[in-house]
């Protein structure tokens, strides 16, 4: 059977699109990568990649073959994690985030969960603005907990643990509160206020490109500034109960965030990563 460092660098070549890029991502001599190449045609007695062409191109053997070890090299990784969590120890630190339009309530059930079962792991609790799988693809945390719009499905396992709701927000005290019905254009004459993202830069989801934008550095600051009147933007719903002064603008759009837990593929999470992973599935 031919070795999967093989199929490895196959897949490495077809996604960096030549062999210079892939010996250059795999810290190998080019020869090395063709090499793995050649052991992998020979071994099958076909050819993988039409070498005529100024780029690497898949032969229709090729193109069929690449599904087949994506699938191979996933499922073996996947084997190669569940191993390594099977014999792993408790961690001494956990770093996790957790999106700031998150209900901080549904998390520190979890929290006390890792302090009665775990008590000696310190725990890093980082809240995010629209950077959870920034922070996650650079491995500055374990898990994160945050809104996605997109995925990448390469790199990342998720699973959707809520939905959250994100209406046009108001005062009372807003310059247009008294007419019933407001376009993007009436809002346009103010501010939108937007929490930055807390780590580089994020998606500009439900932004308003032609309105005056303010930046903030956190969610309490937005909603300070739009109960004031002084703006208005997207909140939470549940950011909403009990609020006399605010109110949604409920002729425009609502924007749906679904929100995941994930991580990468790649890390071994030991038994409070996993305890953090399974945590939600119990409260579903």
């Amino acid at each position: 059977m031919i070795a999967l460092e093989h199929l490895h660098v196959i897949n490495v070549i077809h996604q960096e699109g030549s062999f210079r890029k892939a010996s250059e991502k795999l810290f190998k001599a080019r020869s090395a990568v063709s090499y793995s190449v050649k052991q992998v045609e020979q071994y099958y007695d076909i050819e993988i990649f039409n070498r005529e062409t100024y780029r690497p191109e898949l032969t229709r053997d090729g193109k069929i073959l690449i599904h087949k070890i994506q699938l191979l090299l996933d499922a073996a990784n996947q084997f190669d994690t569940y191993a390594r969590q099977l014999n792993s120890e408790v961690e001494k630190e956990i770093r996790l985030s957790v999106s700031a339009i998150f209900p901080i309530e549904k998390v520190t059930g979890l929290l006390h969960e890792i302090k009665n079962r775990h008590p000696d792991t310190i725990v890093h609790l980082d809240i995010e603005t629209a950077s959870g799988e920034r922070m996650l693809l650079d491995g500055v945390i374990d898990i994160g907990i945050y809104a996605g719009l997109e995925q990448n499905t390469a790199a990342v396992t998720y699973r959707c643990i809520d939905e959250l709701s994100l209406p046009i927000c108001i005062s009372s005290s807003f310059p247009l509160a008294h007419q019933k019905r407001l376009t993007h254009a009436d809002l346009a004459q103010y501010p939108q206020v937007i929490v930055k993202s807390s780590y580089k830069s994020g998606p500009d989801s439900g932004i308003v490109k032609e309105a005056l934008h303010w930046y903030v550095s956190d969610h309490h600051t937005k909603k300070q500034l739009i109960r004031s009147g002084l703006g208005w933007g997207r909140l939470a719903s549940h950011d909403l109960q009990s609020e006399q002064q605010l109110r949604t603008i409920d002729n425009l759009e609502v924007l749906t965030v679904p929100i995941y837990v994930a991580r990468k593929k790649e890390t071994a999470l030991g038994p409070v990563g996993l305890m953090i992973w399974h945590y939600f599935t119990q409260l579903e």
